[in-house]
């Protein structure tokens, strides 16, 4: 029979000790930084569920206000004030589109195709405000008006890239600021109406 040794005793404590600090410091080490991406993806993911209800406010404004505006302008009535309440609700609305790109441009590495859809679909966007500002109706009469159309379709490609999984990783601010100038260039303004969505 061997004698009881406490050395041999606290040396195995201390090892069994050990060993359970480590795995306990392992796992809530893992546990943090599983917490740390879930919360941020959850942040992300808020962000994205703004993005979107803003985005569909603004696309719904847009709508509200073409209306009022084509009908205020076939009255024959004073336009001046009326004009100008519609010509700010056009305008807000658009802010909401301009900051739609500028989250959609830093948080996304937008390929040609996306980026040319975002400056499209901005140009199309800003034909009630200058219609308003020129006074002329917005002339998109029936749901085959070919630019009445390709707003709609723009609208929807726009829509499905704010909805779509975003990736954890942005782009870099100088990329993103790239993106943004591209998608906000004037050189959309004339070929805007011409724009196609790729067959899917």
């Amino acid at each position: 029979m061997q004698d009881w040794d406490p050395w041999h005793e606290l040396i195995k404590a201390s090892f069994t000790l050990a060993v359970s600090i480590i795995g306990l410091g392992f796992g809530w080490f893992i546990g943090l930084k599983l917490n740390y991406k879930w919360s941020m993806r959850q942040k992300r993911r808020e962000l994205q569920l703004s993005a979107t209800n803003q985005f569909y406010a603004a696309y719904g404004e847009f709508f509200a206000v073409w209306k009022l505006w084509n009908h205020l302008n076939r009255s024959g009535e004073s336009l001046d004030d009326r004009q100008w309440e519609l010509h700010k609700r056009a305008a807000a609305a658009e802010a909401v589109i301009e900051g739609t790109l500028v989250k959609l441009s830093s948080e996304l590495v937008l390929n040609h195709q996306q980026t040319e859809a975002l400056g499209c679909f901005r140009q199309a966007f800003q034909q009630l405000r200058q219609s308003i500002s020129a006074g002329r109706i917005l002339d998109w009469a029936h749901a085959d008006h070919p630019e009445y159309r390709t707003f709609k379709e723009l609208a929807v490609a726009v829509a499905a890239l704010i909805a779509a999984d975003w990736p954890d990783r942005s782009p870099t601010s100088g990329h993103a600021a790239g993106q943004l100038l591209r998608i906000t260039s004037n050189a959309w303004e004339q070929t805007w109406a011409l724009h196609r969505l790729p067959p899917q």
